[in-house]
């Protein structure tokens, strides 16, 4: 290098040039050609050792190695290798004074782009821990997308410290241990970074959330399928296809409701009330009772050990009967409950609540199973003798065709 250097300052000076200029010019096209041999090692790497490793790696029988080893992190590590490559290779090109200023610049811009090399590589890194998590079932129920951004996040934070320590020849360890004393101004800033992130963990542990729950947040409004959780928010779609965002915190602080359960158990709860008209609750006298048996709507069952038994007792009866035979209503062999049962007195009537789980908990379809059963109790009611509570019609107020409910 010694000899090159030479030869370029007696061309150069052969070329009329002042001392001073000549070296200067032989300096920066020995840095110019540094830097191009550095550029071509890196070129040559990403173009002829990447496709060898991506061939290695595509027979592979483990999916790891497809996510670490693919060609947008083998391209962000092929920029680190002209950095270190100059680095090593420029003192060759001038003055052996570390504290010339020329040297110091060169210096510290290669030490700069190295560690903007290194930025990229982890972040590409990192975003191929959040593409294999996502992917992979095993994963899936963790929350992992808000911790790597978190590690993005510090990341970014170290580079930045290291090069403006860099730009003002600082030692990075001392600058960062400067730096406490501003630690309540940084928790300001990043205030809901790192409240996302406790909580993200909390939800990940806990195993409470989930992108691909249904979840309800009644106090916000919100009902719908998770579609993201990050750092800093978790978006929900709106069952009215509007997305309404949320700070992971605020689902930790408050409560919410996660219908998960309800897809892994299998089962979803129907609890219905039916108004019964306190009027029409009587003793079935024996012609009803004949009349109901002879429908096939009481058994024998219903009347054994009774001597008087209501309308209302044996409606019930048949009500959990009818339910009990339906194929898509799980009963106590499946370890569910099944009951119609009374509730207190109110002023619109006596509730008969019934309470049972569907098989099936696809939304729509249990709201179909759900309106079938409930229509064909309400209108068996009128066969026991029984009537649904409601307002006498001259006491309803009816409002103008005019007026939008909202």
């Amino acid at each position: 290098m010694s000899y090159l250097k030479d030869s370029l300052l007696a061309f150069f000076t052969d070329l009329s040039l002042s001392q001073s200029a000549a070296a200067g010019c032989a300096v920066a096209l020995m840095l110019a050609g540094v830097a191009l041999v550095a550029a071509l090692a890196g070129l040559a790497g990403n173009r002829f050792i990447t496709p060898v490793i991506i061939r290695l790696v595509e027979k592979t029988h483990t999916a790891v190695d497809d996510y670490f080893l693919n060609r947008p992190v083998l391209k962000s590590l092929w920029h680190i290798v002209p950095g270190f490559i100059f680095y090593l290779l420029f003192p060759y090109c001038l003055s052996p004074d570390p504290e010339a200023s020329v040297y110091r610049f060169v210096e510290g811009a290669a030490r700069i782009y190295i560690t903007v090399a290194f930025i990229l590589f982890f972040k590409s890194f990192l975003t191929n821990v959040s593409t294999y998590t996502s992917e992979q079932e095993r994963f899936r129920n963790h929350h992992l997308v808000g911790i790597v951004q978190f590690l993005k996040l510090i990341v970014y934070s170290l580079g930045g410290i290291v090069i403006i320590a860099i730009l003002f020849g600082k030692d990075p360890l001392n600058l960062i241990a400067g730096l406490g004393a501003a630690a309540t101004i940084l928790m300001l800033v990043f205030r809901d970074s790192i409240l996302g992130l406790v909580a993200g963990i909390q939800l990940s542990v806990n195993k409470m959330l989930k992108p691909g729950d249904w979840v309800t947040l009644k106090k916000l409004d919100i009902n719908g399928i998770v579609e993201e959780v990050t750092l800093t928010t978790v978006k929900v779609r709106n069952f009215d296809n509007t997305i309404s965002t949320v700070p992971p915190y605020t689902l930790v602080s408050d409560s919410f409701q996660n219908w998960e359960g309800m897809k892994a158990k299998g089962a979803r709860r129907v609890k219905r009330a039916l108004l019964i008209d306190i009027h029409a609750i009587r003793f079935c006298s024996p012609e009803e009772r004949k009349q109901l048996h002879a429908k096939q709507l009481v058994s024998d069952e219903d009347f054994k050990n009774q001597k008087a038994i209501t309308n209302l007792t044996l409606f019930r009866h048949y009500a959990e009967r009818y339910l009990t035979a339906q194929p898509d209503i799980l009963n106590e062999k499946d370890g569910a409950w099944l009951m119609a049962r009374q509730l207190d007195p109110t002023p619109h009537g006596l509730p008969v609540e019934l309470w049972f789980y569907f098989s099936e908990t696809q939304f729509v379809r249990y709201e179909q199973l759900a309106a079938e059963c409930m229509e064909h109790l309400i209108a068996m009611l009128p066969a026991f003798g029984l009537k649904h509570f409601q307002y006498p019609t001259d006491q309803v107020t009816f409002l103008p065709a005019s007026t939008t409910l909202s």
